[in-house]
């Protein structure tokens, strides 16, 4: 799922020079991420992992243009989610008693 998300927004990226996500899933992953105690690190290692998986997998065919695309679209997302997970945090908490 998340890797979907990913290469979909590096496609909108290059295509219209932004990315543009939906509400809904992005406010779940948010939360998840918030739930699961996901801090600033995390996306970089993520990051990293991404981006030396993807140029693995495309052999020859990686470029220092495709890479800046792929980091580009992935700092999107991770802002976007980390957006999220600032104003899921900022809410008041309803109480369970």
């Amino acid at each position: 799922m998340y890797a979907s998300k990913t290469c979909n927004s590096a496609i909108q990226l290059r295509e219209k020079g932004q990315v543009v996500l939906r509400d809904v899933p992005l406010k779940h992953l948010g939360s998840v991420h918030l739930e699961k105690g996901v801090v600033d690190s995390h996306f970089e290692v993520v990051k990293e992992a991404l981006l030396g998986t993807i140029k693995e997998a495309v052999g020859e065919s990686w470029s220092d243009e495709m890479g800046g695309a792929w980091g580009e679209a992935y700092d999107q997302l991770a802002a976007t989610i980390k957006t999220q997970m600032e104003e899921e945090a900022a809410q008041p908490q309803l109480s369970s008693n």
